[in-house]
C-alpha cells in the first residue's frame, strides 16, 4: 500500500516538474511570426508633421511582419509581436513589396493610419494624407493588370496615439490584409 501511495506521488511530482518545464518553454521561447512583409523604421530627429517633409533620422530598423496590421490599443503595436516600432512619436516607417496579381481588375486599398502616409505603386501615387490625423482608414483604387507590381508605402507617427493598417480587396470583394495570400493576390 506504501509503495502505491509514493508511486503515485512520484507520478504527480513528475507532472509538475513537466509542466513547469513546458511553461518556461513558452515563455522564454520570443514570439516570431511568418518573414512576410519587411518594415524599414527610422526614428526622425525633429518632430514630424508631413509625410513629404524632409526626413533627419537619427536610427533605422528592420522588422519582418506577416501583415500590415499595427494599431493594437491606439497604438503601433502588432497584434503577436507587441512595439515593433520602439519608438512612440516622430518616425517613419517604409514599406517596398513586390505583389502578384492574378487576375486584371479595379483593387482596393484600404490604407488607415493615425498621422500620415502616401502609397505608390509601380512609380504613381496613388493615394496619400500628408498631414497629422486621428485614426482613419482611407480607400486607394487601382486598376491592375495580371502580373507583378511594386507597392511602396510610406507612413509617419507624430505626436499621441498612433496606428497603420493596409488591407486589399479585388472591386468590391472580401478584403485580406495586404501579407495575406488569397486568389486575387499574393505576396
Amino acid at each position: 500500500m506504501k509503495i502505491l501511495y509514493l508511486a503515485n506521488k512520484n507520478s504527480i511530482f513528475t507532472a509538475l516538474i513537466a509542466l513547469t518545464f513546458i511553461l518556461i518553454l513558452v515563455r522564454i521561447t520570443p514570439v516570431s511570426v511568418e518573414p512576410v512583409i519587411k518594415l524599414v523604421i527610422s526614428k526622425n530627429r525633429v518632430s514630424i508633421s508631413n509625410i513629404h517633409q524632409l526626413r533627419e533620422i537619427e536610427a533605422t530598423r528592420e522588422v519582418m511582419v506577416d501583415k500590415l496590421n499595427l494599431i493594437e490599443s491606439n497604438r503601433f503595436r502588432h497584434p503577436k509581436l507587441g512595439n515593433v516600432a520602439t519608438y512612440s512619436e516622430d518616425f517613419f516607417v517604409d514599406v517596398n513589396h513586390q505583389i502578384t496579381v492574378n487576375e486584371t481588375d479595379s483593387y482596393r486599398f484600404m490604407i488607415g493610419s493615425d498621422d500620415g502616409f502616401a502609397l505608390t505603386i509601380n512609380g504613381k501615387l496613388i493615394c496619400e494624407h500628408l498631414g497629422d490625423r486621428p485614426y482613419s482608414v482611407q480607400p486607394c483604387r487601382i486598376h491592375l493588370e495580371k502580373g507583378q507590381h511594386q507597392v511602396n508605402i510610406s507612413y509617419f507617427q507624430g505626436f499621441g496615439n498612433s496606428g497603420f493598417t493596409v488591407e486589399y480587396a479585388r472591386g468590391e470583394g472580401k478584403t485580406f490584409w495586404f501579407g495575406e495570400d488569397s486568389s486575387d493576390m499574393t505576396f
